[in-house]
């Protein structure tokens, strides 16, 4: 669809970043059980391993919900030598003695770079915006058995991994309405429908809304979608102006090309 569409779905700035190529994606992770604990490669180093054109994956997550208990890992233990580190990877026995965790509750946002080791934990619903790459490298699988469907993948996470790199919190203020967290590769906005300003993409970017709480309703010229909690749209970048609305308790995150 990207490739067909060009400026007029991506926009300008997507053109600029990635070419014709869809510039992001975004999810939704509800976690029963602890996810794998992974790492993604910069771009220079998926570049390495795969050829010209491949991406790395940087990424940002917004708690949307979170169970009492609920955890993150956010890189290495505090104080664990990077040797170490590397050692247990090469063995395959890392563990959560290894991982600096963070108790996480609704409303939390973390900035994940490449090179970042990181897993969600049980009970966390976290919105998450990425690089548009499908490069992850599973470090531990906490114990489960690795299959061909699920294997380790120890040369590549020892390439990837930055072992003095955590994730960085993200200020509560921008989170409220109004603000945003903007990295080379995305920006992501979380807009309240009580005071949304008009939006205006207007060739420079898509707008992809998710409605995280409430409902979000976007109104343009001629159209209107509406989106229960959890539901997605995306805004071409050729649209010239629209608005979001819904009940008073409507929240939407809202990714695009900075």
């Amino acid at each position: 669809m990207a490739a067909g569409a060009g400026a007029a779905l991506v926009g300008e700035r997507g053109m600029a970043l990635l070419g014709a190529r869809f510039p992001l994606l975004v999810k939704l992770i509800d976690a029963e059980a602890w996810l794998s604990l992974q790492v993604h490669p910069s771009d220079a180093v998926a570049a390495e391993l795969y050829g010209p054109g491949a991406l790395g994956k940087a990424e940002a997550w917004l708690v949307v919900d979170a169970k009492p208990g609920a955890s993150v890992v956010t890189g290495p233990r505090q104080g664990l030598a990077e040797g170490d580190l590397r050692a247990a990877i090469r063995d395959g026995v890392v563990g959560r003695d290894h991982c600096a965790e963070r108790a996480c509750a609704p409303g939390d946002a973390l900035l994940l770079e490449a090179g970042t080791m990181h897993a969600i934990g049980p009970g966390a619903f976290v919105y998450e915006i990425e690089q548009p790459s499908d490069l992850t490298f599973r470090m531990s699988d906490w114990g489960r058995p690795a299959t061909a469907e699920r294997p380790l993948h120890v040369t590549e996470s020892l390439r990837a991994i930055r072992p003095a790199a955590h994730a960085v919190p993200v200020g509560r203020d921008w989170r409220l309405d109004g603000g945003a967290l903007a990295v080379r590769e995305f920006r992501l906005e979380v807009v309240a429908t009580t005071s949304a300003a008009p939006r205006a993409p207007a060739g420079r970017s898509l707008e992809i809304v998710t409605a995280i709480r409430g409902r979000v309703e976007l109104i343009g010229d001629g159209w209107r979608e509406t989106l229960e909690p959890y539901g997605t749209v995306v805004v071409p970048a050729a649209v010239a102006a629209y608005r979001v609305e819904g009940s008073p308790d409507g929240l939407a995150c809202i990714g695009s090309v900075p």
